[in-house]
């Protein structure tokens, strides 16, 4: 628990309307200085309340040779505070818009609800307001500063003429649109009606709102805890932390979630790929940005794949992975009848797969290891099985997760002679994997487009058939489902194992 998580368990709604202002450490004078803000329409802390929350900073922060200095200050909302606030917002961020905005620009009116700020552009500078959304920024600008709630609106004047041509200025080069790239959902988690399209998280420079990312989540964790204080006290709350990270970036996101959607929650496992949705602020303590999260969705990112059939590189049509058959391994009951299958099976062929790579970056790690089975209306047919040479070394890390190491891929066949074998090995079938939409999927579609093969089967999860078939596990990972049904993972983390195991899974689950 970090801590601004331990902060809010601690104090709870006893410090809901609390911000922190500033921190501010004078070296010279010895001293740490932390100012918080609140609301005037707040109920004021008390001395014993402040007092507690000073000596949790004490021991939090062990300043050492620094004394500490905690400020309790409060927020007013006043119409010559707000006009101020508002110059400063444009002339420290958007100096060529404040040439053209004056006092009479802002007509601000404050009511026991909120606070509507109007102001007054022409046309051109209008659709400059709305493509930057600004709007949204001064509103929460001015929330973090007043602890209100504002309403930024605008108003076309056909009086007011631009003297400048402000779409050939510096602004324009400063203020670039957001680019953005495409996701497909696969399944809605939390809320709905994201759109799917992230923009990349080394973009996220400053608080926003509205923001939609997509990436791998990591370090998720739950965290449960009893409101102290305040009109809730003695209620349970439940929180979750997490990191995503996409290709070019990564960031701390928290999300506090209703009683509802705990079941969700707790099914979502590391390194599973979500579209997210939230406002980015400052953590209050830590400074970091962080994503407070309100909607989620489980997706996978599109991948634009040339219409092609034969590959770019001309390669030898040696075949290189030797398919080998699998005469052995139908599925029968213990008394010889022939096992029934749902229409996930019945009459199809299907390639269960699993990768090994070189690390969790799609579009830049490696595949390592390729290992599948072809089951046909319901039979375990065929298999394919390979280690695969990257032009990059395997680290020790993922050595010790895979057991793969670079002497053993030294003399295995390159990506683009496996990627060929496997496309064929794949034609017409059904590809089905473990959490295989937001991953593995993703580098063979990578590997394909390079190569010049178009990928476009239909895909099959068995994470999400899991969860449909509603068994009562304590998390959906390919070990602890194996385990619930009474089948057996051996050498887990090498692809051919895991693809096994997973095909197994698909026939247990798809029985009728």
């Amino acid at each position: 628990m970090n801590f601004e998580e331990e902060f809010l368990t601690q104090f709870g709604d006893t410090c809901k309307d609390l911000q922190l202002q500033s921190v501010m450490v004078k070296k010279s004078d010895g001293v740490c200085t932390i100012t918080f803000l609140s609301p005037s329409t707040a109920k004021e802390l008390s001395d014993e309340q402040k007092q507690e929350i000073v000596e949790f900073l004490k021991e939090r922060l062990a300043l050492e040779h620094l004394s500490l200095k905690v400020k309790f200050r409060r927020a007013y909302v006043e119409e010559k505070l707000i006009r101020k606030a508002i110059v400063e917002f444009f002339a420290n961020k958007y100096k060529l818009i404040s040439a053209y905005l004056h006092d009479e620009s802002f007509v601000i009116e404050i009511s026991p609800i909120d606070v509507l700020v109007k102001i007054v552009v022409s046309a051109r500078l209008e659709n400059f307001f709305l493509e930057h959304k600004i709007t949204a920024e001064l509103a929460k600008y001015l929330k973090e500063n007043f602890l209100a709630e504002f309403v930024v609106t605008l108003e076309i004047s056909e009086k007011i003429v631009d003297e400048v041509d402000i779409e050939n200025v510096e602004i324009k080069a400063t203020y670039k649109p957001v680019k953005r790239y495409s996701v497909e959902i696969v399944k809605e988690c939390i809320g709905s009606g994201i759109q799917p399209k992230p923009e990349y998280i080394s973009n996220i420079k400053s608080p926003k709102t509205g923001v939609i990312v997509a990436g791998f989540i990591s370090k998720l964790t739950r965290h449960d805890f009893v409101r102290k204080t305040g009109t809730k006290a003695g209620t349970e709350g439940v929180f979750y932390t997490f990191e995503v990270e996409d290709e070019k970036g990564k960031i701390d996101c928290i999300i506090f979630c209703s009683k509802s959607k705990l079941k969700e929650m707790d099914a979502l496992e590391d390194f599973m790929y979500m579209l997210l949705h939230g406002d980015v602020e400052k953590n209050k303590f830590s400074g970091k940005l962080t994503l407070k999260v309100d909607k989620m969705a489980l997706a996978s990112k599109v991948i634009e794949v040339e219409k092609e059939s034969q590959p770019k590189k001309t390669i030898s049509s040696d075949v290189v992975v030797k398919v080998e058959k699998l005469t052995t391994l139908s599925q029968d009951d213990m008394f010889g009848s022939k096992v029934e299958y749902n229409d996930n099976i019945k009459d199809k062929s299907i390639v269960v797969f699993d990768l090994e790579t070189t690390g969790l970056d799609v579009d830049n790690d490696q595949i390592t290891e390729i290992g599948a089975v072809k089951i046909v209306d319901g039979e375990i047919k065929e298999k394919f099985s390979t280690l695969v040479k990257p032009t990059i070394e395997i680290s020790r890390e993922v050595t010790k997760v895979t057991g793969i190491t670079n002497e053993m891929v030294a003399d295995a066949p390159g990506i683009e002679y496996v990627i060929r074998d496997f496309y064929e090995f794949t034609r017409g079938c059904i590809v089905c994997g473990h959490n295989v939409i937001g991953f593995d999927w993703r580098f063979i579609k990578r590997y394909g487009q390079e190569n010049g093969y178009n990928f476009d089967n239909e895909t099959i999860d068995t994470l999400l058939l899991a969860r449909k078939s509603g068994l009562k596990v304590t998390n959906y990972k390919l070990g602890t489902i194996v385990k619930y049904l009474g089948l057996t993972l051996e050498g887990a983390h090498r692809a051919w194992n895991d693809a096994y195991a997973t095909a197994q899974v698909l026939l247990k689950i798809s029985e009728k």
